[in-house]
């Protein structure tokens, strides 16, 4: 970290990780535009991690920050982000410490976002954005002022960016909450956030690992309404190389524990149909989880279709 902390300014008062470096950003603050922040955490991201910002500075969307937030990458990730921040005065770099889920990540980009950011729009650093994702996310959360997140239609695509298969989402608050208990409502990384709303439930849960986004949305959907737009938004990459697509199994015993903890805590109740499909669902994983991981995700495919 000392090289490092060397050519990137510790000038941002981080209260989440005191061993945080970063850069500042610029922010055209007279742009009537409401400011995004996208976050893209990354670790060990040298392959994609260019395509996915050259996604971002190429969105037709104006008023927007890039925040990534590198989780003690080893490889040549942090590298290539000072290239970036000598061309890109919107680029906000930040060097955490290794940390103990996704959602600290997260949140350290989420509290270190422009104070006058309105929306956070989150982004993985191997996913490629649509170039007017942004725009039409925005022109929705604009027109709804009751929607707290907003989450739009995939393209799956593989490591070598070919696009194999689409994943289409319900579009109307009512269908996609009706179908939480069955499976994620939104592509995380597709996702725009109300910043109000992210911080009124406390932000991301921490240091939990792979269904972060589960007990996220569960929460969020208690203080606001949900949507998803008719339009592709995201290039949304499967290798079965991470960590959530590689272990169905141990994923689908986590997110069972976080259902269960919404219908105790949250008091959030699954439909009659809901219900049925999370038993067998519980039970189609476990023997599912003999096939490779490819098939048990067409076979999870094919019932969103069903459902969605």
């Amino acid at each position: 970290m000392e090289e490092q902390n060397n050519t990137i300014n510790t000038n941002i008062n981080n209260t989440v990780n005191p061993n945080i470096s970063s850069v500042p950003n610029v922010i055209n603050n007279v742009n009537p535009l409401p400011l995004v922040s996208i976050v893209i955490p990354v670790h060990n991201g040298e392959k994609y991690i260019q395509q996915a910002l050259e996604s971002c500075f190429t969105q037709s969307y104006s008023n927007y920050e890039v925040i990534v937030v590198d989780d003690k990458s080893t490889d040549m990730t942090v590298t290539l982000l000072k290239q970036y921040l000598s061309i890109h005065t919107n680029l906000k770099v930040i060097l955490a410490e290794k940390q103990n889920g996704l959602g600290n990540v997260l949140n350290i980009g989420i509290k270190n976002s422009n104070p006058n950011a309105k929306y956070i729009a989150r982004m993985d650093a191997d996913d490629i954005m649509y170039p007017k994702r942004l725009e039409k996310q925005v022109a929705y959360m604009e027109d709804h002022s009751d929607c707290v997140a907003v989450g739009g239609q995939v393209d799956i695509i593989d490591g070598d960016g070919h696009i194999t298969g689409e994943r289409k989402y319900a579009l109307e608050d009512g269908k996609i909450k009706g179908n939480m208990f069955i499976f994620s409502p939104f592509a995380h990384p597709a996702v725009m956030l109300r910043k109000d709303a992210v911080v009124q439930i406390g932000y991301y849960p921490e240091n939990i690992w792979k269904v972060e986004d589960v007990k996220f949305f569960f929460t969020l959907s208690k203080v606001g309404r949900f949507a998803n737009i008719e339009d592709k938004v995201l290039k949304y990459r499967v290798t079965y190389k991470t960590e959530s697509q590689s272990d169905i199994l141990g994923h689908f015993k986590k997110t069972d524990e976080i259902r269960k903890w919404a219908r105790s805590e949250l008091h959030i109740e699954p439909t009659l149909k809901e219900l049925i499909v999370w038993k067998i669902e519980s039970v189609g994983v476990r023997i599912l989880s003999i096939f490779p991981e490819k098939f048990v995700m067409d076979v999870f495919g094919f019932v969103r279709k069903i459902f969605s």
